[in-house]
């Protein structure tokens, strides 16, 4: 049974970050670089429709993913309330943190695929950057406030909730915010330097 447990390399992260690597270094240099993509036919006459699928698919995940944390603070609450007539400072903080918790979550789960619908993708405005901007700052506004009333304990736990949510936004809403480019197409620009594809970026 020992022969068979998998080694717990497999597991760490940096273990498939290094491989990945390993093996975009060895493309880039020794690989062949695809040719550029065509244009589907399909794609090109049923754009809009497609589009609107994607931006709808895109916000029942985003409902589907955060309904869960937003209620569950809520329901936290209740059951407090339900079960003690008179709620202390005490239980107060602590029914405070789940919330914010709950909105670190959300927020930068909703802040990354927000960033991803069709009206951030092209003619980034200086209102669609800042709008992208206040919506990548969410998860680390919201676990600011929440360092100021939890116990200095689990201060540590916190901190890297707040930089695991808000790199989720900045992942996405970065590239927009930044450099006015949305994350599709720099992602396409630095796969084409890395040789891993060719040609002009499709919208």
């Amino acid at each position: 049974m020992s022969s068979l447990t998998i080694p717990r390399f497999f597991f760490n992260t940096w273990f498939w970050f290094t491989l990945i690597a390993i093996v975009i270094a060895i493309h880039y240099f020794w690989g062949k670089t695809p040719p550029p993509p065509k244009p589907s036919k399909f794609f090109t006459k049923h754009k809009k429709t497609i589009t609107k699928v994607g931006d709808i698919f895109l916000i029942f995940i985003t409902l589907l993913l955060c309904l869960p944390w937003v209620s569950f603070p809520i329901n936290t609450v209740l059951k407090a309330v339900s079960e003690h007539h008179q709620i202390g400072t005490r239980e107060l903080r602590l029914i405070c943190s789940i919330f914010l918790i709950s909105m670190i979550t959300c927020s930068g789960i909703a802040g990354g695929l927000v960033g991803l619908l069709s009206i951030f993708r092209s003619n980034l405005t200086k209102v669609k950057r800042i709008i992208l901007l206040i919506i990548s700052l969410l998860p680390l506004i919201f676990t600011i406030i929440d360092l100021s009333i939890t116990s200095t304990e689990n201060l540590w736990s916190f901190i890297k909730l707040g930089l695991i949510y808000s790199s989720t936004c900045w992942i996405i809403n970065g590239p927009a915010i930044i450099t006015g480019k949305h994350f599709f197409r720099v992602s396409w620009a630095l796969l084409c330097k890395l040789r891993l594809a060719s040609g002009d970026y499709l919208e």
